[in-house]
């Protein structure tokens, strides 16, 4: 029999969650106009593909870097709170922190170009800025994580949680705390920057403070984008109806997370134990001079994760038809490019490292790992290692979190919107097989022996291209609004009496609409 949540007991709830409803997308809006903003400005102004430190990111380009990704993060965090349960006062909190994650964006902006062009005092007016935020955004990323696993355990009254809700639910919290780990490796890595000494760790492991620090920014590295990534795939997972997937389906989905979860796992024990001890991470299969030959132990437990999200995506392939379920209960039935660009941000990451990563760590005798300057491809080498990181860690997990931006946030939108929205993933999709095939290119046909990276051939100019391409479906997105119409019917939704059915199930008291979660 169904029971009716009385409005004394709900009413300062659903008026919560109506506000959320009115300032969260506002704020998905503005976090995804300050990316594009500061994307095109760094396409423009930073140099990317200069070449420096053995193709690895220089240190202002390590700056832009955050100052696109911590916005990022947060954008994504708010999307987490649209299709996962949590509590209203942690929704609130969530997204009224993407305002700090402006401002800490503001910083990291301030201290690269401090750092590029060597003004001193820009460097530490940046530093000073994004400190507190950051301690800010780290606070609110443990509670959105603590949140997850008791809403797991106790969900939040009117909110039910099925057994595969739960299930994928507590995947996603070991991925967060996965997240959370190299957040405080990196803000242990900050803290050497800012005069507090590592000295006496370093002392008892009998290796130097320099050391001790490179290996905890490694760590920091290695792990966080993995994770990030992982949480990317299971958000799009929820999103695209993992929890109502039933039979061989179920159970192909279910193995594909398993492999992920496994991956997790093993890369952040190896990491953990690497970052803050002096394990060496050995290679497999070694072969060459002192085996120089072998894939990275390490890189065979991030591959699991593209591998798991793979086989995830082969089970939920004919998700690709029809769009998400309205609270109307309509769906499209036709192919659905947002999702299927989603999609395609897993294959591109999986064919970059594996096709071209685990080739050059076989063939490191030639490559020589960015540092063998004897070796005969050194330079293509590096120019992967660069390309690598920009396309994969970078342009991939942001161009994935945008397009489900798009389907979350987008609503019911006119028929000109419509168009936007497919012309803006088709022109990504587009972006991103032009930069794999000129990332490939790139590496593969610059000739060796080469003091610098070879400009102006072909695989340069189509990575430069299909990178602009993707840009440009970001700018598209900027003008997909949802119609005032849809809005207005969610909010209705939320200011009516909810009514929980015998099965468990939310619906809106006058009209059976299903409540978001």
């Amino acid at each position: 029999m169904a029971t009716i949540t009385r409005p004394s007991e709900a009413g300062a709830d659903r008026a919560l969650r109506a506000k959320l409803f009115d300032f969260s997308p506002m704020m998905v809006r503005i976090l995804v106009a300050w990316i594009v903003v500061v994307a095109v400005l760094s396409f423009v102004t930073v140099p990317w593909l200069a070449p420096g430190a053995n193709g690895d990111l220089t240190a202002p380009l390590i700056w832009f870097y955050h100052a696109l990704m911590l916005p990022v993060a947060l954008l994504f965090l708010i999307l987490c709170t649209r299709v996962f349960v949590f509590h209203s006062w942690v929704k609130y909190i969530v997204s009224h922190s993407a305002l700090i994650a402006l401002f800490e964006g503001i910083g990291f902006l301030i201290l690269g170009y401090g750092t590029l062009h060597h003004v001193s005092s820009l460097t530490a007016f940046g530093f000073w800025v994004i400190m507190p935020a950051t301690l800010e955004l780290t606070a609110v990323t443990i509670l959105f994580v603590i949140d997850l696993a008791y809403s797991a355990l106790i969900p939040p009254q009117g909110q039910p949680m099925s057994p595969q809700k739960a299930e994928i639910t507590w995947v996603l919290f070991f991925a967060g705390v996965s997240v959370i780990t190299w957040v405080v490796f990196g803000l242990a890595a900050a803290a050497s920057q800012v005069g507090i000494s590592w000295s006496f760790w370093a002392g008892a492991q009998h290796e130097s403070t320099a050391a001790l620090v490179g290996n905890i920014i490694t760590s920091h590295s290695h792990g966080m984008l993995p994770s990030f990534m992982a949480a990317i795939v299971l958000l799009a997972a929820e999103a695209f109806g993992y929890s109502k997937l039933a039979g061989v389906r179920k159970l192909v989905a279910r193995s594909g997370v398993g492999v992920m979860l496994g991956g997790i796992g093993l890369y952040s024990g190896i990491y953990a134990v690497s970052g803050v001890g002096t394990f060496v991470i050995p290679a497999w299969f070694p072969s060459g001079p002192g085996g120089v030959n072998g894939i990275a132990m390490d890189d065979t437990m991030t591959g699991l994760v593209g591998l798991g999200s793979l086989v995830l995506a082969a089970a939920m392939l004919p998700e690709l038809r029809g769009s998400f379920l309205r609270l109307s209960g309509t769906a499209r039935r036709r192919l659905n490019p947002v999702r299927l660009g989603v999609y395609l941000t897993y294959l591109m990451a999986t064919a970059a490292m594996f096709l071209y990563g685990y080739y050059i760590e076989m063939n490191e005798t030639k490559f020589g790992f960015g540092a063998t300057l004897s070796a005969s491809h050194v330079i293509d080498d590096q120019i992967f290692t660069r390309s690598h990181l920009l396309f994969v860690f970078c342009s991939l997990p942001i161009i994935a979190v945008f397009l489900l931006a798009a389907e979350l946030c987008g609503g019911d939108l006119s028929k000109v919107g419509v168009t936007l929205r497919q012309w803006m993933a088709r022109v990504i999709i587009a972006g991103m097989v032009v930069t794999l095939v000129g990332m490939g290119l790139w590496i593969f046909t610059t000739p060796g022996h080469r003091a610098n990276w070879a400009p102006n051939t072909v695989g340069e100019i189509m990575f430069i291209l299909g990178q602009a391409l993707m840009l440009a479906g970001a700018v598209i997105e900027l003008f997909t609004p949802p119609s005032p119409r849809a809005e207005e019917d969610i909010r209705a939704e939320f200011a009516q009496p909810q009514v929980t059915g015998g099965g468990g199930q939310v619906m809106g008291a006058a009209s059976g609409q299903r409540s978001p979660s």
